[in-house]
């Protein structure tokens, strides 16, 4: 029985929740929002769906008791049209946001694996962990999975290749301090500093491509949707199947004391093996201060929660 919950029906809510019902990748969803009549809305909406398909999973809404037998609990709260403005404006409306479910997911018995796609995404996945109190390895956000995607497919488009040839991962802070970790980048196993294909690439060059991809998709929608739930997808089928797959997801990393996106293996049991690739000194200088700036806004949230529940008592 798979099982997932999705906490959050905005846009990429509502669409992860529709790839899931028309795909049959979840036998039964536990659909969650603040607003009971988006969430009605959705439950009816995607059932009208499940009649043009073969699959008819079960859709349980606005129920944190029904998270306790979940997989997987996807975290999409927030208001993305903050981004627009700043790239961590997010950070005290997402923070407020974990603070009110956090409580009920605990209540439920929830034990399984946790990802996060609310930004801002690192920071937001560690103050997940530390009210939720699951282990670390169980909690993991999206990180800079996009980040890399958009670097992969900038690298193929210069080289005249499919990205299926281009290897190679983006470290540090999804939409902030990012690593564009160039040393383990590899297209057709040879390094970027190499000749390919009869092009030499330009990382600068590469860089402003990839930022340019995510900036035209904010320009134009104010959000990250299709893009953010194909990768979701794809994560919630490693940790099915145990595939251990490497990503640059947001993670607790020992070596920094802190959440950071880094290369990690993820299966049934959430993270798995880090991916402890040698960078160059400028990109792990980089990640360094990726990794403090998390720690501040963590901080920052920290602080938000105290004064919160001294609010409340």
């Amino acid at each position: 029985m798979r099982k997932i919950g999705i906490i959050g029906l905005g846009h990429v809510g509502r669409l992860l929740a529709n790839e899931q019902v028309v795909t049959g990748e979840a036998d039964e969803l536990v659909l969650i929002d603040q607003d009971d009549d988006r969430a009605l809305a959705v439950q009816t909406d995607l059932a009208d769906a499940a009649t043009a398909s073969a699959y008819h999973p079960k859709i349980t809404i606005q129920d944190y008791a029904a998270l306790g037998g979940a997989q997987v609990v996807v975290v999409a709260v927030g208001k993305s049209a903050l981004a627009r403005e700043q790239p961590m404006a997010e950070l005290t409306t997402s923070g407020q946001a974990v603070r009110k479910i956090a409580p009920k997911i605990k209540a439920s018995g929830f034990k399984g694996i946790v990802l996060n796609l609310t930004d801002p995404n690192e920071s937001i996945t560690a103050f997940l962990q530390e009210e939720l109190l699951l282990p670390p390895k169980q909690v993991i956000g999206l990180g800079t999975v996009l980040d890399t995607a958009r670097m992969r497919r900038a690298v193929a488009h210069a080289a005249h290749l499919s990205v299926a040839n281009v290897t190679g991962f983006v470290y540090g802070q999804h939409n902030g301090r990012q690593s564009f970790a160039w040393s383990t980048v590899r297209v057709n196993g040879q390094g970027i500093d190499e000749s390919i294909n009869g092009h030499r690439l330009d990382e600068s060059q590469l860089k402003v491509q990839a930022d340019l991809s995510g900036w035209y998709t904010l320009k134009g929608l104010g959000y990250n949707a299709s893009a953010a739930v194909a990768w979701a997808r794809r994560i919630i089928r490693a940790i099915f199947t145990d595939e251990q797959l490497g990503l640059p997801v947001a993670i607790f990393q020992p070596q920094y004391s802190t959440y950071v996106s880094f290369p990690a293996l993820i299966g049934r049991q959430g993270v798995g093996n880090l991916l402890l690739l040698k960078l160059y000194p400028v990109e792990e200088m980089a990640v360094k201060t990726a990794a403090a700036d998390i720690k501040q806004q963590l901080a920052t949230l920290q602080e938000l929660s105290k004064e919160g529940k001294a609010d409340d008592n």
